[in-house]
């Protein structure tokens, strides 16, 4: 499963707004939508990815961490 827990930490240390996300990032704007996915852990797009990491200066570990699926043993 891919968290998005480490971008999350990274505006609060930041202390980066969603405003200045979707309005103030140039050409790297992103939308709600995108933001949204990204608060909960859903899926966004490698452009996404890569528009974070420039508006942040910053390396994939630094939004993003991959953690092990949980398996429900139970459902064979």
């Amino acid at each position: 499963m891919i968290s998005f827990q480490p971008f999350r930490e990274l505006i609060k240390t930041k202390q980066v707004s969603t405003y200045y996300l979707r309005n103030k990032c140039g050409p790297y704007n992103l939308d709600n939508k995108t933001i949204e996915r990204l608060m909960h852990d859903e899926s966004v797009s490698t452009n996404t990815i890569d528009a974070l990491c420039q508006i942040f200066n910053c390396k994939l570990e630094d939004i993003m961490e991959v953690l092990p699926d949980q398996i429900d043993m139970n459902e064979k």
